[in-house]
């Protein structure tokens, strides 16, 4: 069965748009070629993209201490489960504070990296990450399968305060809705 999610504002589209991207990434990283390597980056890429809004971690972060608060009113009814309520409500603090602790947008430390910013300019452009316009990228290309991706783990991991809480969020709504 096809389950079609149709978002009502654009702050939940944009978390769609991340989580499938996130979703992408996490199905790329642990393979072996260098082709789903480099598409691994593009991703890495049209996240920093999406995440680049300057409101999305403001957004985020007031959406985590909404989720909370509404959540706390739960607590002391005998009719919830309060060991699951506090797992939640622990899993809203934890990604609350990660993101917060996390310094400017999402992945903002990726754009001091001079080799990514610059392949992420090539591949805007048709076949722009070809070997002879960019030496470096095609011997990056050529490395050992798991030195590509301990460096596309560590590049990603920058995201993962984002895409933790937008996971959160999207399941927590998901789950209130059925």
């Amino acid at each position: 069965m096809i389950l079609y999610e149709y978002p009502l504002s654009e702050r939940i589209r944009t978390y769609l748009r991340l989580e499938h991207l996130h979703n992408r990434l996490a199905q790329l990283v642990p393979r072996e070629h260098a082709l789903d390597h480099h598409f691994a980056l593009a991703c890495i890429f049209e996240i920093l993209d999406v995440a680049s809004r300057a409101d999305l971690k403001s957004d985020a972060l007031k959406d985590l201490e909404r989720q909370k608060q509404a959540l706390a009113h739960f607590r002391g009814n005998p009719s919830i489960a309060e060991g699951a309520l506090e797992q939640v409500i622990g899993q809203l603090e934890s990604c609350f504070a990660t993101l917060n602790a996390q310094t400017g947008k999402a992945g903002a430390s990726l754009a001091d990296n001079e080799w990514l910013t610059s392949l992420c300019s090539r591949m805007s452009i048709p076949a722009g990450t070809c070997g002879f316009d960019l030496p470096a990228y095609l011997a990056w290309q050529h490395r050992d399968a798991a030195f590509r991706r301990n460096q596309i783990v560590g590049w990603a991991t920058t995201l993962a305060p984002l895409a933790d809480a937008v996971d959160l969020l999207l399941r927590l709504l998901r789950e209130s809705a059925g």
